[in-house]
């Protein structure tokens, strides 16, 4: 039987119809279930990479500094004898030039740097590199050695500085992720993760309690962290990278952000960058029913419009220019722009007051009993024939008040502060000039000592807390 030619073709066209029909109905569901798969993998791989640890770093970076410093340093010789005939010219023999590196973060966009004080310890030189690699000259406007904390200003400070945001709550949480930033071995903007292992840690040294506030952390703290922030899962700061346990990798140390607000606080004021006298010192305290933290007046300094206002330590800091006060770092930057002739109001806890900011006064006796507590004369070759003391150039001590330290007496007469000698007002004068709240000077006196029969006077040196 013949078959037409024209039904052939129908069979076979049906044939490969139904062939792609199979094919397509068998593999459109696998490419569909491809298709979602695929965009499921890339929405993994693209929105939760930029989590909220990268956001923190990206927030923080911009701030952060690297810290490189020069300093001067002698080797060690045993010939004294030649050291003290030829000093100059064997001291200039020695001198090394010695580099080392460390970290700080940005406080202020007028330049102002917050790192550690062993960094700056001792340098000669300091260059700050900023996030985008620009390089300026700074200089040391306050060190606490003890603890270990610098402010330091940028002699030429680019324009658009970013500042660190700062964690004011005041809570700490074991176990919540932390993040070490700074530039380990001169790497730039290297970041270490890791969680807060432990909070109030002690530490002591000859058995004596120096802190008992520091933060512990097993992010990886390496040389050249030092003075970085340590911040939180926001990118706020919470503490300063201070070292790490050199026999136990892992274990990381922090100074915590109240002791670096309180400390810098004491230098952030118009007293000591402005030339100018308002007489209050803001610190932070943590209310001990609450929890919450406080904005206090921590000091008032003597003779001063805050004092004359009847401003009292300890009261709390409610408002500043009709403006809540959240944040000492915050109130910090609007105090140190303060300048003589400016008004300001404070709302406290005890009222309301509005201060009037007055030049500095250098008269130089009235000065020294406000700064060192120490109540001075000139010393006269009249009134040094009448005390019987061989003497007869200083300052003497005619009177004590109640913040004296220990140690001096009546009669002792001042001869030198920081080893810079002392024969008139007028020297004080200059000195005191370089003196500020917080620092300790170190003085040397002239004391009398009465034996057998006879009076001698003998150098002593004291340390002298300034306000």
């Amino acid at each position: 039987m013949y078959i037409k030619k024209s039904s052939l073709f129908w069979a076979l066209f049906t044939i490969i119809l139904l062939f792609l029909l199979f094919l397509i109905l068998k593999y459109e569901p696998q490419k569909k279930e491809n298709t979602q798969q695929h965009a499921i993998l890339s929405a993994e791989t693209t929105v939760p990479r930029r989590n909220a640890i990268v956001k923190a770093i990206e927030n923080v970076l911009p701030a952060v500094v690297n810290i490189g410093t020069e300093r001067i340093s002698g080797n060690t010789g045993n010939n004294q004898l030649l050291q003290q005939l030829f000093d100059s010219f064997i001291r200039s023999q020695k001198q090394v030039k010695t580099f080392s590196l460390g970290s700080g973060f940005i406080i202020d966009p007028s330049g102002l740097i917050v790192t550690n004080a062993h960094v700056v310890t001792r340098a000669t030189k300091i260059n700050i590199t900023t996030a985008n690699g620009e390089i300026s000259n700074a200089e040391i406007i306050a060190m606490d050695s003890i603890n270990d904390i610098a402010l330091l200003h940028l002699t030429n400070p680019p324009e658009g500085l970013k500042t660190i945001r700062c964690d004011n709550s005041g809570q700490l949480y074991l176990g919540e992720t932390v993040i070490a930033v700074g530039n380990p071995f001169g790497l730039d903007s290297s970041v270490t993760v890791g969680t807060l292992s432990g909070k109030k840690r002690r530490f002591s040294y000859k058995g004596e309690l120096l802190f008992s506030d520091i933060i512990q952390t097993d992010a990886n703290v390496y040389p050249g962290n030092s003075g970085g922030p340590l911040i939180n899962i926001h990118g706020e700061v919470i503490g300063m990278n201070m070292s790490a346990y050199e026999n136990a990798p892992g274990i990381g140390f922090a100074i915590p952000l109240a002791r670096i607000e309180n400390v810098i606080a004491k230098w952030m004021i118009p007293e000591r960058l402005e030339q100018a006298s308002l007489g209050i010192i803001p610190g932070i305290r943590k209310n001990q029913e609450t929890g919450l933290q406080e904005i206090i007046v921590a000091d008032v300094l003597e003779n001063t419009p805050a004092s004359k206002a009847g401003i009292r330590k300890g009261i709390i800091l409610e408002q500043y220019n009709g403006k809540k006060i959240y944040d000492l770092l915050d109130l910090s930057r609007e105090m140190i722009r303060l300048k003589s002739g400016d008004k300001v109001t404070f709302k406290t806890s005890a009222g309301k007051y509005t201060l009037k900011l007055v030049p500095l006064d250098y008269d130089p006796l009235t000065t020294a009993k406000n700064k060192l507590s120490l109540d001075l004369t000139p010393l006269t070759p009249a009134l040094a024939e009448e005390l019987d003391l061989s003497q007869k150039q200083g300052l003497l001590v005619s009177g004590l008040t109640h913040d004296t330290p220990p140690g001096i007496k009546r009669g002792d007469i001042l001869i030198q502060i920081n080893e810079k000698n002392i024969t008139s007002p007028g020297d004080l004068k200059e000195i005191l000039k370089q003196l500020h709240y917080g620092d300790t000077a170190e003085a040397s006196l002239l004391t009398t000592i009465p034996f057998r029969g006879s009076i001698y006077q003998v150098k002593q040196k004291v340390r002298l807390p300034v306000r």
